[in-house]
């Protein structure tokens, strides 16, 4: 250790001042379940160490993150937030370790039954491990449950702890506290105590103080939900921008256009690990594509841990009112173009014996071992350029000659002309 750091954190270790000698915690990632939005947020770890030499794919949402999903009304938002969240938070109940699901459902987007169905989980689990609310939510009261699930997880390490079974880039074992879940539906609605209890429709808070609330909150949780392992989810709303001058407004935010804006505060974006746009983009018809429903496009537009403005096709079935994984996958390998032949003859390289067309592809899959590899083995080629490089910095060279410098060492060697 570096002598200034080694005395700094020597003296810091008798301060009483909490997290003033902290270290940071290296991040594990949870599947959506969908693996074109896993891939497109991953990285590749690098594990180097005297014992281990090795790397891994590390995808999906980061530990302790906020995340906004954010789309046109009727975009599938809630929806598939609601599979998402059930992919993340079903395995660790599956294995009896306390995770939780904390839903605030202020806009009443989807019925119990549809929350249910789409997080996949029994009605004895949901009674044990999810709390919903549809009224009462106001910005003071999410900020203190959230509060209280910190309070309690981090007094209790030793009831939430769980071995990740990955490692850190130093070949150290990852142990984190359990994912804990809250879903915000969603942040236009969220409104101060004061407000939501106020009977003048008037209100005494216009929308820039409520912006400002909800930004505290934010910024407030920002760091609770990291050290906790709180995975904090919001939906917003793109909402038209109304422009009063000749000179258009610039975007809100990048992924936006000049004629959209998101409501609820400036915090939300800043703040956010990730930001996920839908854009409905195609309908599909079952007498053509053997369902109906749509192709949605997803977009990340912010990511913290790999690189933006990369979009992926998400198709919703609409007689089953949910996301197709499957066909997710089906359509991004057909605009890739990795699926051969047309129409019925349609197959995979990796199992040209096997056909099949966009009606029967799920079928055809369940059955055929050889068309299940073909496609795990096509999906991973298309996907895993997708992931960002994590690799160690390696010290450099010292005879490596540094362009600029030398450059700059020249400028000041040139005679004052002034």
């Amino acid at each position: 250790m570096g002598k200034l750091k080694d005395a700094v954190i020597g003296k810091l270790s008798k301060s009483k001042i909490k997290g003033i000698n902290d270290s940071a915690e290296f991040d594990v990632m949870y599947s959506t379940g969908f693996l074109a939005i896993d891939y497109l947020n991953g990285t590749i770890i690098h594990v180097e160490s005297k014992d281990r030499q090795f790397k891994y794919n590390s995808t999906g949402i980061v530990d302790g993150s906020t995340n906004t999903i954010i789309g046109r009304s009727g975009s599938g938002k809630s929806t598939l937030l609601t599979q998402i969240v059930g992919e993340i938070i079903r395995k660790f109940i599956k294995q009896g370790l306390p995770t939780g699901l904390y839903f605030d459902d202020i806009e009443g987007s989807l019925p119990m039954s549809r929350k249910e169905f789409l997080l996949g989980l029994t009605k004895e689990e949901l009674d044990d491990y999810v709390d919903f609310r549809n009224k009462g939510i106001t910005t003071e009261n999410v900020y203190k449950r959230i509060k209280e699930i910190h309070r309690e997880k981090i007094n209790n390490k030793k009831d939430y702890e769980y071995d990740t079974g990955l490692y850190d880039t130093y070949g150290e074992r990852i142990y984190k506290l359990v994912p804990t879940v809250y879903i915000l539906d969603s942040l236009p609605m969220l409104l101060p105590e004061n407000l939501a209890d106020d009977e003048d429709l008037g209100g005494s808070m216009d929308a820039s103080a409520i912006a400002k609330t909800n930004t505290m909150m934010f910024k407030k949780i920002s760091q609770l939900c990291k050290e906790a392992n709180i995975i904090f989810f919001t939906i917003n709303h793109i909402l038209d921008q109304i422009s009063m001058g000749f000179i258009p407004e610039a975007a809100q935010i990048s992924g936006l256009k000049q004629s959209e804006r998101l409501p609820g505060g400036k915090a939300a974006l800043y703040l956010a690990n990730n930001m996920f746009r839908v854009d409905d983009n195609k309908t599909l018809k079952k007498d053509k594509d053997g369902i109906d429903g749509s192709i949605i496009k997803l977009t990340i537009i912010k990511s913290r841990t790999n690189v933006s403005k990369r979009s992926v096709p998400l198709v919703f079935n609409k007689t089953e009112g949910m996301f197709d994984k499957e066909l997710s996958l089906f359509y991004l390998l057909k605009e890739e173009g990795r699926i051969q032949g047309a129409g019925a003859h349609s197959y995979l390289s990796g199992a040209s014996d096997v056909k099949f067309n966009s009606k029967n592809f799920k079928s055809v899959l369940s059955s055929s071992p050889e068309l299940q590899r073909a496609l795990a083995e096509e999906c991973y080629n298309v996907l895993y350029p997708y992931l960002s490089e994590t690799k160690n910095a390696k010290v450099r060279d010292n005879s490596t000659s540094d362009i600029i410098a030398d450059i700059f060492n020249e400028l000041q060697e040139l005679p004052d002309l002034t």
